[in-house]
């Protein structure tokens, strides 16, 4: 059957069938029961029908109950009010016949919502009932899986080899699984609230149940290291962690904890500890060596300037006739070169001790011209010709001069050094340049070899040299001394030779 023709006879049905049916049904009752009551009571159609009306309406719903009020109205007129078998009324009874309708069709209203509203009702109960059922089945369904998921939980608690333990929301102890009760050597129920902390070592009891309590009134997680006394007697170092669980209002439910064991992580740590301890001594021990070839190293060239002198000043004072004034200049020579000792021996015990640091606003380009005069013998008796391009107007820099100074000769003494070897002219080119507003530079170039990336790598690295003679002092003393005045040095090989570099930040 097509689906419109099945709505329309079911509609069909509903509105006009069933109401006639219901309403014909009681009207019917009514007129049969009328017939017989009549000769017994006075005026028994009225109650009857009223009571077939409310039966319709009761039943049927408002039509039936419209359709009862028109049979009855059809039926009383015609076999009970005067002239009796006709549809006429008479004058004196139409106020009857009125009053009738009116009262029928409030029987018929009020009957009709009341079965509405008890329908409504019914099934309001009913389906709250469903619901009450079936939340009640959800219970129960929910309550089965939370024993089953706690089951698994414990299952799995157990089954975890991890120590684990389980508080309520005061944080009391109230669970800890087999892992744990194992290896603290305790029987299942001994390890519950108070007793729990009694595993932990005395040293450490303090601080975990400090911890524990911070934790627990802040309402946020919980970690501590302690050592936790084992089945035999020894103590293991454990990572203790706990988190609160919450319920959705934020509401602490309870407490959960975790043991990790971080015993050879402790002993790893502690031999780290004494490798470092180990490593400090040998470094302070490095460094008294590297201040002690340091001091070596920079004493050579004045002490090789204070011989040579001495044996000038001898060789002038032997002369026929004595030389004096010559002497006297070698003499001179011999107290400035041994004041310059001192300076550099104590200049180098500052760099290692970090005390006495010396800051003098200087002008790099002075410091260079002075050296260029100390450097010129030894220039000369190599061969060397020592050419400047100094920056004009070069900001000051606040340095200790000594210490600068002799960063320029041990770069001008490696130059020199690395030009012994070649034919040709040897030029040593020494370069001051402004980098910016708050930097200035100063450069060695020579005409030497050059190296090599391996030794670029570790040419100022302490004790490392490519000379025979050398000590792997000179370079290594030289950075130390740029990087203790905030400064920073370079190497550079190019084609014409290689260039030392170092940078200073200028005087604010």
């Amino acid at each position: 059957m097509h689906p419109g023709v099945k709505h329309f006879a079911n509609w069909t049905v509903e509105i006009g069938i069933k109401p006639a049916a219901i309403a014909g049904f009681f009207v019917l009752v009514a007129l049969l029961w009328t017939f017989p009551l009549q000769h017994v009571i006075a005026y028994p159609f009225v109650f009857l029908f009223f009571g077939a009306i409310m039966g319709s309406a009761w039943f049927g719903g408002m039509i039936a109950g419209l359709l009862s009020i028109a049979m009855s109205y059809v039926l009383v007129v015609f076999f009970f009010i005067p002239p009796l078998y006709s549809f006429t009324i008479a004058k004196d009874s139409r106020s009857f016949v009125a009053a009738f309708v009116v009262c029928a069709i409030a029987i018929t209203v009020v009957s009709s919502a009341r079965k509405r509203i008890e329908v409504t009702v019914r099934m309001a109960r009913d389906e709250l009932e469903d619901r009450v059922r079936m939340r009640t089945a959800e219970l129960e369904r929910s309550n089965l899986e939370i024993l089953e998921r706690e089951r698994q939980l414990r299952l799995l608690t157990e089954a975890i080899p991890q120590q684990i333990w389980a508080a309520d929301a005061g944080g009391t102890i109230e669970y800890c699984n087999r892992d744990l009760v194992d290896h603290v050597g305790r029987r299942e129920g001994e390890l519950l609230g108070e007793a729990f902390f009694g595993v932990v070592h005395s040293e450490d009891a303090a601080l975990f149940r400090h911890e524990w309590e911070a934790a627990r009134l802040a309402g946020g997680p919980f970690e501590v290291k302690a050592r936790i006394r084992g089945g035999n007697g020894d103590y293991r170092w454990f990572l203790i962690r706990g988190i609160p669980q919450r319920a959705s209002s934020g509401e602490i439910l309870r407490w959960y904890g975790v043991h990790i064991d971080i015993e050879e992580q402790q002993r790893t740590q502690q031999r780290l500890l004494m490798a470092h301890e180990d490593m400090s001594r040998f470094g302070r021990t490095m460094s008294m060596a590297e201040m002690a070839a340091s001091i070596a190293h920079e004493l050579n060239q004045p002490l090789t300037a204070l011989v040579t002198h001495a044996a000038a000043c001898r060789r002038w004072l032997g002369a026929e006739p004595a030389n004096l004034p010559r002497a006297v200049a070698a003499a001179d020579r011999i107290e400035q070169e041994s004041t310059r000792a001192a300076k550099v021996v104590s200049r180098v015990r500052s760099l290692f001790s970090k005390a006495d640091v010396v800051r003098e606003a200087s002008d790099l380009n002075e410091m260079i011209l002075e050296l260029v005069g100390l450097l010129r013998e030894d220039a000369i008796r190599r061969g060397v010709s020592v050419k400047l391009q100094l920056a004009d107007g070069l900001p000051r820099v606040s340095v200790d001069p000594v210490q600068i100074q002799q960063v320029l000769l041990n770069l001008a003494i490696n130059g020199m050094e690395a030009m012994a070897e070649i034919d040709g002219e040897k030029v040593l080119e020494m370069r001051t340049e402004v980098l910016n507003a708050k930097e200035i530079a100063a450069s060695v170039k020579d005409c030497g070899p050059g190296f090599s990336e391996q030794v670029k790598r570790r040419m100022f690295e302490a004790f490392f040299t490519t000379k025979a003679t050398g000590t792997g002092m000179g370079l290594a003393i030289c950075r130390s001394i740029v990087e203790s005045h905030d400064g920073r040095i370079r190497a550079e090989h190019t084609e014409a030779g290689t260039v030392l570099q170092f940078v200073l930040p200028v005087s604010q």
